[in-house]
């Protein structure tokens, strides 16, 4: 079972399935929603995960694709706990710096692709030997990831 929560404590979700693959998303979108240059996503294969404390605040926003983010946020402090697409259904994709543990989520899901390498920052280098998509992912990089 794993666990993660917002900032202030709010909120807590939980899910225990394992990840389908872990991914560095360096989109336009993503920094804008952290503030960072990119995100650490791992994809879930669950509809959801259980909100066992709180309320999440949900929005949407269509995508380039057409396909419509909705991101799940602490309504208290903004934390963004995890997203879900309707291009992607029956999946979510959690954001690893939420996860509560006493390892670091950096260390335990090592991102297994990087999507949207066109608008990595040129400062960051590609992992070596994960797979690198310029834009969302292919039909290929998800048959290789064994999606």
């Amino acid at each position: 079972m794993v666990q993660a929560s917002c900032l202030c404590g709010d909120n807590v979700i939980t899910w225990d399935a394992e990840p389908a693959f872990k991914f560095r998303c360096h989109c336009v979108d993503e920094r804008k929603l952290t503030g960072a240059a990119f995100a650490l996503n791992i994809l879930i294969p669950q509809e959801a995960p259980t909100v066992i404390k709180g309320e999440l605040k949900k929005w949407g926003k269509k995508a380039g694709s057409g396909s419509t983010m909705f991101n799940h946020a602490c309504g208290q402090c903004g934390s963004l706990l995890y997203r879900t697409s309707t291009g992607y259904p029956g999946v979510f994709t959690a954001k690893a710096g939420t996860i509560d543990s006493e390892e670091d989520p950096a260390d335990t899901y090592v991102p297994d692709i990087e999507i949207f390498t066109r608008s990595r920052a040129p400062w960051i280098p590609a992992i070596e030997g994960v797979l690198q998509e310029s834009g969302d992912f292919s039909k290929e990089s998800m048959a290789a990831l064994g999606f």
